[in-house]
């Protein structure tokens, strides 16, 4: 036994001897000279470059020392934050220690041999099993670190120590796949709903591949579900790509579940699979998927279906609806085309449909796509139109899909919209909750004239990006919309004749207007923007103070809640300007107004009138001067005009009349 341990004492001392040009105290010693650094770690595929710096914990070896010696040189690398740099640097564990192999080329050379390093992240625990070629995929991925801790990633680089005078660079990949889903809620849901069984969204409610439990984060309006995944061929497992799942009690549950979609069932490592799913009643769906890079830079899908990378317009219904087009006024319908469950596509003749195309429910959704770079319309008198029927069972049905894939699908982003008009498109679609997108910039003489007319059950408007307006553009836009609660931003600065014409007019739901950042206002361009929009309470600032005919006219007509009047800056009014502006707001209580030359033609006619400040309590009235005051008081009624139980007239100074 004795001799047995002499010998193993010299076989590494000659080990020691060989792997270093120092002495056998330099390699068991931490002795800078000759132990592995790190000078910088980054990861590919992540914040838009090709690579990112990387924080995660690693475990490095040095494979050359082990190959040639067997010897494995290895240790745990974790980041420190450096709080008064912000910035930090990877520490060694206690105890650990990786140092260099030098190996002479030849017994001619002084050259020494490159060391082979292999690095891995995680580090490994008994229940992941990681190395650099094995890793064990947790299914409890339902927190963001337990999420990280799912991310597989590997590293390898070659050096000597004399290339690696500030240590070794280190690059990790991605080894698995990661899933990503952004949630939508259709309609009217609130929460999972499976045969009237409800509860509220939260990681438990989700099973990914039928094991995993992902990561579900709900932040304001944003959902979603990740999680990271084995990449292999899932076409012959029969593995539901999501399911969603609700407890009855200890033995029961209800499930939905969504298989891959069409052309998709090969996961890919470090690739990111973007999936939309939609949550309705008794249903989920995948509205459209594409596949990027982990930092989500586009990649080509080779053989995929293009389902996967077109937003095609696209309606989904948990019932079975009918889905008719028609045109009107002789518009001849050209280029467009249907496809029901993303089967075959069929064209839309000439005139229209005579009869309603079923799909919903079990029958899947029905897709939306053209090659008209008109659009769907010539103009407000000469139209087609969509309408859903659903048997008196009141279905609703949601929309997806870029507007754009009607002009030129194939060539969608780069479309020429100059042309392109939907007037009327959606008129009176009492079932639509849900619009597509609309991300034209270059915008038509009236693109979008009443496009959602009197769509009752639509709550979400979509984003309109454009910052130079078109002629009646936006004219009746939303006009009806009585469920929609959110206008959409308005980032317009250049503005149009009649370009928000009617816009939100009878949205009695409406509680908040958007900015209006315009400085330059046309004839009409806010006339009866807000008109019978009784729920709001706040009107948006104007910062126009040069005016136009007609522009503000009607603008807050019939605001039954509306409070406080915006600050009217403009000193010269025009024609009919502000002309019934603020009539019939019954709870009207302040109103500044500034101009000093009210000589245009009607410009304050009836701005007041109409019971506007019946129901207030009190109501303060604020203009430039006496003069002023002087000049308007035949466009006040009574309980406008100065007086005890009428109104406190206020001079821009602070004096009173």
């Amino acid at each position: 036994m004795k001799r047995n341990k002499i010998y193993a004492w010299m076989a590494a001392a000659l080990t020691f001897a060989a792997c270093s040009t120092n002495d056998i105290a330099d390699i068991t010693a931490n002795d800078a000279d000759n132990i592995v650094n790190i000078a910088s770690v980054t990861r590919s595929g992540e914040g838009g470059t090709a690579t990112s710096t990387m924080t995660a914990p690693f475990h490095l070896v040095n494979v050359t020392q082990q190959t040639n010696y067997g010897w494995k040189c290895e240790a745990d690398y974790t980041f420190t934050y450096d709080s008064n740099s912000s910035t930090g640097q990877y520490a060694r564990k206690d105890g650990d220690l990786v140092v260099w192999c030098n190996i002479k080329s030849d017994n001619s050379s002084e050259q020494m041999v490159a060391n082979e390093f292999q690095a891995f992240s995680p580090l490994r625990t008994v229940a992941n099993e990681a190395s650099y070629t094995t890793f064990q995929i947790l299914p409890d991925q339902s927190t963001a670190e337990k999420l990280a801790a799912a991310d597989w990633m590997t590293a390898t680089t070659t050096s000597t120590k004399a290339a690696a005078t500030d240590g070794l660079s280190l690059n990790f990949v991605h080894k698995n796949a990661k899933l990503h889903f952004n949630v939508t809620l259709k309609g009217d849901v609130a929460a999972l709903t499976v045969n009237d069984n409800t509860a509220a969204l939260t990681s438990n409610n989700f099973k990914v591949l039928g094991a995993i439990t992902p990561y579900y984060n709900s932040t304001g309006n944003s959902k979603t579900i990740e999680a990271i995944v084995k990449p292999k061929d899932y076409s012959e497992s029969g593995t539901n790509l999501i399911e969603l799942s609700i407890n009855i009690d200890e033995n029961t549950s209800e499930t939905l579940a969504v298989p891959f979609p069409s052309g998709l069932s090969e996961l890919s490592p470090g690739k990111q699979y973007n999936f939309n799913l939609v949550i309705g009643h008794n249903a989920a769906t995948i509205s459209s998927v594409s596949v990027t890079d982990w930092n989500n830079s586009s990649i080509d899908l080779g053989g995929h279906d293009d389902a996967l990378t077109i937003p095609y317009v696209t309606f989904t219904s948990n019932e079975e609806v009918g889905f008719k087009m028609e045109s009107f006024n002789n518009y001849t319908i050209s280029g467009l085309e249907y496809s029901v469950n993303n089967g075959n596509w069929t064209s839309i003749s000439g005139s229209g449909m005579s009869e309603a195309v079923t799909f919903g429910g079990t029958k899947g959704n029905l897709r939306l796509r053209g090659k008209n770079l008109y659009g769907t319309a010539t103009n407000e008198f000469s139209w087609s139109n969509i309408s859903f029927s659903s048997n008196e069972t009141n279905a609703k049905v949601a929309c997806t899909g870029d507007i754009r894939t009607l002009l030129d699908y194939s060539n969608y982003k780069n479309v020429n919209t100059s042309n392109a008009r939907f007037c009327n498109l959606f008129n009176n679609c009492n079932e639509l909750t849900s619009a597509p997108e609309l991300p034209a910039e270059t915008l038509a003489y009236q693109c979008y004239y009443r496009m959602f007319y009197g769509c009752t059950a639509l709550t979400t408007a979509p984003e309109l990006p454009a910052k130079t307006l078109a002629e009646y553009c936006y004219y009746g836009m939303f006009l009806g919309c009585t469920a929609l609660t959110t206008a959409p931003e308005l980032p317009a600065e250049t503005l149009a004749k009649s370009c928000y014409n009617g816009m939100f007019g009878f949205c009695t739901s409406l509680t908040k207007s958007p900015e209006l950042k315009a400085e330059k206002l046309y004839d009409y361009c806010y006339s009866y923007m807000f008109e019978f929009c009784t729920s709001l309470t706040k009107a948006p600032e104007l910062k126009a103070e040069t005016l136009t005919s007609n522009c503000c006219s009607y603008m807050f007509y019939g605001c039954t809640a509306l409070t406080t009047a915006p600050e009217l800056k403009a000193t010269t009014l025009a024609e009919k300007c502000y002309s019934y502006m603020f009539n019939g707001c019954t709870k009207l209580k302040s109103v500044t107004m500034l101009a000093t030359d009210v000589s245009a033609n009607q410009c304050l006619y009836n701005w007041l009138g109409g019971s506007a400040g019946t129901e207030a309590s009190s109501r303060t009235l604020t203009v430039a001067n006496q003069a002023a005051y002087n000049a308007i008081k035949n466009n006040l009624p009574d309980i406008w005009q100065s007086g005890e139980g009428k109104a406190t007239v206020i001079y821009k100074d602070g004096n009173t009349q």
